[in-house]
């Protein structure tokens, strides 16, 4: 495929679909893969060529999901090596851009702090099935278009032409999120307990998940599911999981952390508490806590503790039972996620939808084990009536 400097649109081209996937294998081969000690994760064709019915300008788009972020300079230079030219970083948004040609590959790599990886995809799903959604986009790209031939610098009708479709872009972005999470609703937790229906009972979920369980409703789009696992019982679940067809790598801690591979019955070798297993197209953040046979105990401060008999719930969804940690458990993990004194955004979030959940034990025990002067001790306070 072929552009130039201007925006320009033609019908999406049935030998698209093969370009991106050959170009995603050659980025693949060039970055390795980052269970294995490489940096890629995965890498996708996204934008408009890769909705077949819609107009598009002839830009390849490519979205790579990269660790660590930004990528290191052999990287780099493997991206060079296929003609790749590093045009830099975004901080903020967590992606690099990269060219190949004047405008006939863009390639966006980011890191998994960013949530383009599932904006991305959710939108071009959402137009490669919704005939209605692709016909508004398809309105927006042609007075997109009409509003740049009045512009004679290309690189300024490039940028009026991204600036006129943004406004129908975000919407049907909003649109493709609410419908994937419609379509998704609790199957990748299902698919998991069946996975791991062999091991040993000895796990729990945990995260964003765990409180959308026991609220019973997705929330909003999770990048993995967090499971809390005893020590002694990680390899046994590790084992089930990769026999499910899972690929398990040890997160080693450093800056970056780094991933060692790991071999069947293998417990944790040191320097890390957490394993990442990539099954279909779920990733599971397996994190590995000092349980005893009656008691959980808090990793990050093992005094605090609770009974294993209130620190995981049963919640059943579809019909099938999955052990999940209590929200108390849940939220005092969010409050402090990455040594943070105050909370991410979403994890702020997740407190208000919680709280009902809350009695006033866990309130008083959640209250209690956060550091002082955290800003959740006061909206823990039982209200007066």
């Amino acid at each position: 495929m072929s552009s130039n400097d201007r925006p320009r649109l033609v019908r999406v081209d049935a030998t698209w679909a093969a370009t991106g996937t050959s170009w995603c294998a050659r980025i693949e081969n060039a970055l390795g893969d980052a269970l294995d000690g490489g940096h890629l994760y995965d890498v996708a064709h996204v934008g408009s060529t890769a909705v077949p019915g819609l107009s598009a300008v002839p830009t390849l788009d490519l979205l790579a999901l990269a660790h660590p972020w930004p990528l290191p300079g052999d990287a780099n230079a493997r991206l060079g090596d296929l003609g790749f030219v590093h045009h830099g970083g975004d901080g903020q948004s967590g992606c690099s851009d990269y060219t190949l040609g004047p405008h006939d590959i863009h390639l966006h790599v980011i890191g998994h702090e960013s949530d383009l990886w599932h904006r991305r995809l959710a939108l071009r799903d959402h137009l490669r099935t919704s005939g209605d959604a692709r016909a508004r986009f398809e309105a927006a790209k042609r007075d997109a278009i009409a509003r740049t031939e009045a512009i004679a610098d290309a690189t300024a009708a490039r940028r009026a032409y991204d600036d006129a479709k943004a406004d129908v872009l975000a919407d049907l972005e909003v649109e493709a999120l609410a419908h994937a999470l419609e379509r998704t609703g609790f199957r990748p937790v299902v698919d998991l307990v069946h996975a791991l229906a062999e091991a040993p009972e000895r796990w729990a979920i945990a995260g964003g998940w765990a409180l959308d369980l026991v609220t019973g409703t997705p929330a909003r789009h999770h990048d993995d599911i967090d499971i809390a696992v005893d020590a002694d019982a990680a390899p046994a679940v590790l084992d089930a999981l990769a026999q499910n067809g899972a690929r398990a790598a040890w997160v080693i801690a450093c800056t970056p952390a780094r991933y060692v591979p790991r071999n069947p019955g293998e417990a944790h070798p040191g320097g890390g508490h957490q394993a990442h297993a990539h099954r279909g197209d779920t990733w599971v953040d397996v994190v590995i806590e000092p349980w005893t046979d009656t008691e959980w105990r808090y990793r990050r401060e093992p005094g605090i503790t609770l009974p294993l008999e209130r620190a995981i719930r049963r919640v059943t969804t579809d019909g099938v039972d999955v052990p999940v940690m209590a929200p108390e458990v849940v939220l005092l993990f969010k409050a402090t996620t990455g040594g943070r004194t105050v909370p991410r955004p979403k994890d702020d979030a997740d407190l208000p939808r919680a709280l009902p959940r809350l009695d006033a034990a866990a309130r008083a025990w959640l209250s209690a084990a956060l550091p002082e002067g955290h800003p959740w001790r006061e909206r823990l306070e039982p209200r007066s009536s």
